[in-house]
């Protein structure tokens, strides 16, 4: 059911829908110097998710570079009525995604838990009722967005009843309406999908294809504009694909930017290039069913010099197919979205969404690294790795023909 709303299809058929949110990004770009473009990358890839997981237009890729926090209720209310029941619930999500800190800054159970994992529970009962903790602000903001999360499932629902009942009704095909019509076919569908269990559901496919979408387009910018040899090839490929107001399709997306698959592989496991060392967590059953824990440390792996080397050099070349490099490296060397039946199921949904914004842009814009950008950068590690400051760019026009 859930996998079926990522079949090539399907995802053929969201490309008006990415396409049309990074043209609101990239008007938003005309006249603007100096941009966080971290910041206009979550507005984007929250708006294209919503849509395809809540079907609601939320309205962030129309918010200019320069505008603050307050003009997600402005633009909520300018668009459709979802949206402006969901202004507070994007409010809080952006905000959970970029200042939640799991770092040593942030939560002391978690901590205590690092160390002590029987007591993590126990402490947090106790923090989160003390103001201006970690804890407090985090169970704040679940509680929030649980609550949120609550009311537009119920929306949802009753709208789908009156679709029901009015004649000729358009069949909704985002993941949210997907699952509550599932939970309706049959006896058994109920009893899973409980309406906390599809809150979940929903809020972790906002999450996952927003803030890790968002961060991984930010860093092809800065890397791109961090190398001038591979801006060149990029421009090239790109320009040479035809008109500029002529969109790819998704076949095109698979087969006729080869230089642009390998320059955006290493951004879905930047670990190795600005020092980010991921570790993840998972159990491993033998066949009698026996558990263990296993650390996987892709950070770790993507420095190993004998599948990669020279790993800290940005060399989009090393992911040619054709190339020696490639051909010798491990086939487990490099698993950004994972493997096997727990791999990520958005996978294609993400290159896609990403592949298809760097081709928009570049076909408009150059960029360089803003004076006002630290550097190296620095990141903050909350619920999933960001930019603690932001990626600061200088925007410059491109005039082609």
């Amino acid at each position: 059911m859930i996998i079926s709303i990522y079949q090539p299809s399907h995802l053929a058929s969201l490309i008006p829908t990415m396409q049309s949110c990074i043209e609101c990004v990239s008007k938003n770009l005309d006249g603007q110097e100096d941009i966080t473009f971290s910041d206009l990358a979550l507005g984007f890839a929250t708006d294209v998710i919503g849509q395809a997981a809540f079907g609601t237009d939320f309205g962030l890729s129309k918010i200019s570079a320069s505008s603050n926090d307050d003009d997600i209720d402005k633009i909520a209310t300018d668009t459709s009525a979802e949206a402006k029941a969901s202004s507070e619930f994007i409010r809080m999500h952006v905000h959970a995604t970029t200042s939640l800190k799991m770092d040593l800054s942030g939560s002391l159970s978690i901590i205590i838990g690092q160390l002590l994992p029987f007591l993590q529970e126990p402490f947090r009962q106790v923090l989160k009722r003390i103001p201006w903790t970690a804890d407090h602000e985090i169970d704040h903001v679940n509680l929030a967005l649980g609550g949120q999360m609550d009311k537009i499932v119920a929306e949802r629902a009753a709208a789908m009843e009156r679709d029901q009942a009015a004649p000729h009704a358009q069949q909704r095909k985002d993941f949210l309406s997907v699952v509550l019509a599932a939970r309706e076919s049959n006896k058994s569908w109920r009893e899973l999908l409980t309406p906390d269990y599809i809150s979940a559901l929903t809020y972790e496919h906002l999450l996952a294809g927003s803030a890790t979408t968002a961060f991984t387009l930010s860093t092809v910018l800065y890397l791109v504009s961090k190398h001038p040899e591979v801006e060149e090839k990029l421009l090239r490929e790109i320009d040479g694909f035809g008109p500029h107001d002529h969109a790819p399709t998704a076949e095109d997306l698979q087969t006729k930017f080869p230089y642009l698959d390998q320059a955006c592989m290493p951004f879905f496991d930047i670990g190795r290039r600005e020092g980010i060392d991921e570790i993840l967590l998972f159990i491993a059953i033998d066949s009698k069913g026996n558990g263990t824990w296993v650390w996987l440390a892709p950070g770790v792996l993507a420095k190993d010099p004998k599948n990669f080397p020279e790993p800290e050099v940005f060399r989009p070349e090393r992911f040619d197919p054709n190339g020696e490099e490639e051909k010798r490296r491990h086939p487990y060397a490099f698993i950004p979205f994972g493997i096997g039946p727990r791999a990520c199921i958005g996978q294609k949904f993400s290159i896609q969404e990403i592949k298809l914004s760097v081709i928009h842009l570049y076909r408009n814009y150059v960029f360089r690294h803003s004076p006002s950008m630290e550097s190296p950068l620095e990141f903050q590690y909350s619920i999933v790795c960001n930019f603690k400051y932001g990626v600061k760019l200088r925007v410059i026009k491109r005039h082609t023909a």
